[in-house]
């Protein structure tokens, strides 16, 4: 990022210099990037610098800040200067964007509504009937398609006459044939080296991507799908075949981005949405609800831990010990839990493989808790001279493991097929359990073995 090049830039439009073509030097990523920084330090000269934007690259900036930035922007701009914006974008960034305002502002949703083109509006509506888990939340509906009776010439030129409309990047060309449904897709790198005489009805048959998912599809095989087969672009189809939209790769990447992001937030008990720009009361708030949560949690483990008392105030070194047990099944269960969390979101396990993983996972678990309850069994017995309680740690810690293996294996695999998040409450459900387990097979052992 050029920080001198786009502090020139922005001070030039400030002053009221006419535009002179600068922008196309400059990425609204960066731009973003740098209003990102201005905005920490004087919010009044981040909505300055963004307003003296031209509407278009000021609607890819827009989209390109994060959405804490986004909303303090719906919340500022009137109905007219967020219509500007949304008229602007392609289809899918102007349908995210319509439905934050919603989420941002519902006095304003409508009223940006009515400000849209007939054609934007119609585009909105169809894509918000798509649930955020189908394919179809995710296309574009502006395409590069040709019908399979063309030259390729005629696709160069209409490809020319799309690029001035500002249809943005443009990955493949997706051929139909008579009635509108999909055929195949060519990359334009293949297509610029045929010769501008051939016919697409010719050349098809020496391509072979035939790549495409029905608008109702899940999200999920469109990720798996263009991650599979290297694809830059996936044609988007109805129930008869019909082409109706693409999906890019960049939409592809944010999706995994945004799931890796939400695995590893609620594996750790944080809001999916957290953003280090949120506000200091929103994030306390969230931070707070899963606090609690884990304070309940807690108190059923010490609620499990009074069931001992007697034999806590009898033996102290059970109360020292005890955490180690905690810790260690806790770990393990952490360990497998991911594993399987983020194969499942990658699509690599279900529950008709779950076999072969429990098998592993038990196994593992096996031989994990056998090698540590040995090591912990040795320690305790030089640490407190006490082979009862060296007895009872080394069997606890066996129990413990391969509970912890289980749990962590078939918690979020049930949890899925219930519909459940299992990244959201494999966290809370396991840990809590082998908790539990942990402290409950620990201090049993020991007074069943002390008594």
């Amino acid at each position: 990022m050029d920080i001198k090049a786009i502090e020139l830039y922005l001070q030039k439009l400030k002053s009221g210099t006419k535009d002179d073509g600068k922008q196309n030097q400059i990425d609204d990523a960066d731009l973003a990037d740098y209003l990102e920084q201005v905005k920490q330090k004087d919010e009044d000269k981040f909505f300055s610098y963004l307003n003296s934007l031209p509407l278009d690259l000021r609607a890819q900036t827009f989209m390109e800040l994060p959405s804490a930035f986004q909303v303090d922007l719906i919340l500022k701009y009137d109905p007219q200067g967020l219509a500007q914006i949304i008229e602007e974008l392609e289809s899918d960034d102007a349908t995210d964007l319509f439905l934050a305002i919603g989420k941002a502002d519902q006095s304003k949703e409508e009223a940006v509504f009515l400000l849209l083109k007939d054609k934007t509006q119609k585009n909105i509506e169809k894509l918000i009937s798509y649930s955020s888990k189908e394919a179809g939340s995710l296309m574009q509906t502006e395409i590069f398609k040709v019908g399979v009776n063309r030259t390729v010439g005629y696709a160069i030129e209409k490809l020319a006459r799309l690029k001035q409309n500002g249809i943005g990047t443009v990955q493949s060309v997706f051929v139909t044939d008579e009635k509108g449904r999909f055929l195949k897709a060519i990359s334009i790198d293949d297509l610029i080296l045929e010769k501008s005489e051939n016919v697409f009805e010719d050349i098809l048959p020496k391509y072979s991507d035939e790549y495409c998912v029905m608008s109702h599809d899940s999200i999920d095989e469109v990720v798996q799908m263009i991650e599979k087969y290297d694809l830059v672009s996936l044609a988007v189809v109805d129930r008869i075949g019909h082409l109706i939209g693409r999906i890019t790769h960049d939409d592809v990447l944010d999706i995994m981005q945004e799931k890796a992001t939400k695995q590893l937030y609620n594996l750790n008990r944080i809001d999916e949405h957290e953003q280090i720009q949120e506000s200091f009361g929103k994030t306390s708030k969230t931070r707070a609800t899963w606090l609690t949560i884990n304070l309940a949690n807690a108190v059923l483990a010490s609620l499990v831990i009074g069931i001992f008392e007697h034999t806590l105030d009898t033996i102290v070194a059970l109360a020292v010990l005890m955490p180690i047990v905690a810790n260690m099944a806790g770990t393990a269960s952490v360990q497998t839990m991911t594993v399987v969390v983020r194969q499942m979101a990658l699509g690599e396990i279900n529950l008709k493989n779950l076999q072969p993983i429990l098998k592993k996972e038990i196994s593992m678990s096996v031989l994990n808790g056998l090698l540590f309850g040995v090591l912990s069994f040795i320690i305790t017995q030089i640490w407190f001279g006490n082979i009862l309680i060296s007895i009872a740690i080394g069997l606890s810690m066996i129990v413990s493991f391969i509970s912890a293996g289980i749990l962590g294996a078939s918690i979020p695999m049930l949890l899925r097929k219930v519909n459940l998040d299992p990244a959201v409450a494999s966290s809370v459900v396991v840990i809590t359990l082998v908790d539990i387990i942990g402290f409950f097979s620990f201090l049993w052992f020991a007074k069943l073995i002390i008594s």
